[in-house]
This record gives C-alpha cells, sequence and structure tokens, in this order.
C-alpha cells in the first residue's frame, strides 16, 4: 500500500460561487465540477517512486482527517470509499468523487442504537454518503466483499479484508436490513469474537436457517433428533430427502442413470453407496454449518454445501466426483473446521475388528449405518476440547435436527 508519496501542492485560485463539494481546501462547487474534464484514473507514487492507478469502481484507502501521508496507520483504522468519478483541474490538482463506507462508529454517532460491538474489526457500512475529495489523501487500494448472511454460496471473507452487511441512509438515518439476533440468548454475531463457543452454528433445515451461539446450545443438546446422515441424505437448497430408485439403495456405489430409469420405486441412499464416494468429500459434506475464529467472518457454509449438493448429485444423478476438489469454491480448506479431514475428527471412529483393522471403505459403512459421523472419545493431540467441534453433533432448539 503506498504511503508517504511525493506531496502534491494545490493552486491557489478565486473562491468561485457556490458551495463547495467537499470539505478540503479548495474542493470544487458543483458548477465547477461540471465544467471539470472527466478522467478515468489518477496515479500516485509511493516513497519508492513506483506508480500506483486508482480508477473509477475501485476501493481505496483515505487517510483519516489529520493523518500525514508518511504516518504508519493500522488497516483498520483507514477510511474507506468507493470511486465514483475522475476530474481534474490540472495534474496536480485532481479531486475525487466518492462513496463512503462508514465504520461502526461512524454508523453509532449517527444512530445511536447502532451497537459498534456487533462488528467486525473490518466491517463497514455501506453508506449514501456522497463526497468529494482530493487525490492527496488517497493511501492505498483495497476490496469490499458483500457478506449476505442468508446466501449460502457467500464468498470466504479472510480476516484482513473489508467487508460490509448493511447500508446505511445518512438522510433517513436507517440501516438495512436490519440487524436480527437469531440465537435463543438474543445476542448478536460478533465477528470479532474468536473464542471457539462464540462460533456460530447454522441450521441447514430451509423452513428454519438460524444461526445460534455453540455456547448456547451445547449444553441444551442431549443428541440431535436425526443424525449427520441427514446432512448427506437431504438436498442442502430445498431440505427435500434424495431419493434413489429401490435397486439402487443396496448398491456399492453412485447409482448408474440406466439402471436408474428403469426403477419403478424410490428409496433413501445406503451406506454402501455413500463408501464408495471419496471419503475426504463425504468428510467434508458431513461438517456442521460454523461461522466465525478459525472458520472467518463467513465460515465454512459455502463450502461445506458444495461438497453436500456433489454428495447428492453422485447419489441421485450419478455425477463423477472423482475430481470434486475441483469444484469447490476458492479456498474453501481455509474455511473447515480443525481436523475436519482426519480420522479422529472425521469418519473414523470404529474399534478393529476381530478380522483385522476396517478399510478406510468398512470403516464409512459401519459408521454411515448406525447413522454415527463423529470421532471417538479421544481427541488428537493438539486439539482442545473447544477446537473438537468436528467430531460433535449439536441440535437446534428451534426444529430439533442436527446443527
Amino acid at each position: 500500500m503506498p504511503k508517504g508519496r511525493t506531496k502534491w501542492t494545490t493552486r491557489k485560485r478565486n473562491k468561485a460561487s457556490g458551495k463547495p463539494l467537499g470539505c478540503g481546501q479548495n474542493a470544487p462547487t458543483a458548477e465547477e465540477w461540471a465544467r471539470l474534464p472527466q478522467y478515468t484514473t489518477f496515479q500516485l507514487s509511493d516513497v519508492d517512486g513506483v506508480g500506483h492507478d486508482f480508477s473509477e469502481g475501485d476501493i481505496a484507502c483515505v487517510l483519516p482527517h489529520g493523518c500525514k501521508a508518511a504516518t504508519a496507520i493500522n488497516e483498520p483504522d483507514y477510511w474507506v470509499c468507493k470511486i465514483l468519478q475522475v476530474r481534474a483541474r490540472n495534474e496536480r490538482d485532481v479531486w475525487i468523487q466518492v462513496h463512503w463506507f462508514y465504520s461502526a462508529q461512524d454508523a453509532a454517532r449517527l444512530i445511536p442504537t447502532f451497537k459498534p460491538s456487533h462488528c467486525g474489526q473490518f466491517e463497514r457500512l455501506q453508506s449514501n454518503h456522497l463526497d468529494c475529495i482530493s487525490s492527496s489523501a488517497f493511501d492505498g487500494l483495497a476490496s469490499m466483499i458483500h457478506y449476505d448472511e442468508a446466501d449460502l454460496d457467500q464468498d470466504s471473507i479472510p480476516a484482513d479484508e473489508f467487508y460490509y452487511r448493511y447500508t446505511i441512509d445518512i438522510e433517513q438515518k436507517t440501516i438495512s436490513p436490519s440487524p436480527q439476533a437469531t440465537c435463543i440468548c438474543d445476542h448478536f454475531y460478533k465477528p470479532s469474537d474468536i473464542s471457539p463457543l462464540s462460533r456460530m452454528h447454522l441450521c441447514p433445515q430451509p423452513g428454519c436457517r438460524k444461526y445460534y451461539h455453540r455456547r448456547c446450545i451445547e449444553n441444551e443438546s442431549s443428541g440431535a433428533g436425526r443424525t449427520r446422515l441427514d446432512f448427506l441424505m437431504h438436498d442442502p437448497d430445498t431440505g427435500v430427502p434424495l431419493m434413489l430408485p429401490s435397486d439402487e439403495s443396496a448398491s456399492a456405489g453412485p447409482p448408474s442413470k440406466k439402471r436408474r430409469r428403469k426403477s419403478q420405486s424410490a428409496a433413501a441412499p445406503s451406506a454402501a453407496a455413500l463408501s464408495a464416494l471419496p471419503p475426504l468429500l463425504v468428510r467434508a459434506a458431513a461438517q456442521p454449518l460454523v461461522r466465525g475464529g478459525a472458520c472467518g467472518v463467513a465460515g465454512n457454509i459455502a463450502a461445506v454445501v458444495a461438497a453436500r449438493r456433489l454428495v447428492g448429485a453422485a447419489l441421485r444423478d450419478g455425477d463423477d466426483v472423482s475430481e470434486w476438489k475441483k469444484r469447490m469454491p476458492d479456498e474453501w480448506e481455509a474455511t473447515m473446521l480443525a481436523g475436519w479431514d482426519t480420522d479422529d475428527l472425521g469418519l473414523d471412529g470404529e474399534t478393529p475388528s476381530e478380522s483385522g483393522p476396517p478399510t478406510q471403505k468398512t470403516k464409512l459403512t459401519r459408521q454411515v449405518s448406525n447413522g454415527i459421523l463423529k470421532g471417538r472419545g479421544s481427541k488428537k493431540k493438539g486439539i482442545t476440547k473447544d477446537e473438537n467441534v468436528a467430531a460433535e453433533m449439536l441440535q437446534c432448539p428451534a426444529c430439533g435436527g442436527p446443527i
């Protein structure tokens, strides 16, 4: 991020009639702005003389008022805006029309009922606040991710990326969508709280789709009304049970389309069919839907839902999932719970039989047959009780399903 660029000076001019469009010294009036030539890009140089382009549509970091260009600043402390238009009197007197993204503190000053503590460190609110600022205030580019909490395909949000959930109207003094607390404790999701017990579990049932703090439901859960087998046996988008032709339900692999067309009745997918799928894919699909902590702001929702869709397509339609990882969201593994892909926290939980240790296939078949998809009582070394979420099943307090 460029810092300490060559300082530009502004040429003094006669004060034009009308109110300036911005608070900066010599900011143009609306009349002058309409006359100024428009550009798509402007460039600033860093201390090493390297040029950095800023273009219309970019998200940019702006130095807070009173902060000099060479001053070190923590990234969450930047002001953030979207560049709308670039106009200039000359190459050293460039003005930028922007839309501001408000910090949580900015929003609370405008709307006192809004609680900044409900927002993450890098969270902003999209606003309709239009402003005109000098190019000398810009300090670098950023990204801004829209976080739709209801979107099962929500892009992952890295820990050091700006994002927004809400839009603030500075004229009406309203925020939309209205922040909602869905947990039984009536407390909001706090993305900056990284403690394992503050992770939120999403109930996957379409008629529910609510988030609950782990700390609020783990002591209330006496065992889910269903098992994680249901995570793999239901369409993640509609909640409709996956149904295979009855002559496929006991087969040792995904159903073939040819045999499926001949079938006259349907049955639930079998353990044998699941055991024929890539074990890691089944493990990924069997994980709880969580957000917060090490899983990131948006959590593993998109990754786990994608895995469940692939399992469903393989069981129902005979899709080839041998290269399933290529069909997963970008950076999906970084959002998964610790230990999701290991035996102890994944599907391994069987005691060796008299005939010898179970194979990967028989271990999975046994556990699915018993309706159990969780780890052994012993935990992997280095994984604390609070981190051992991948091996646990909790119960949704609303619908009673596995969560």
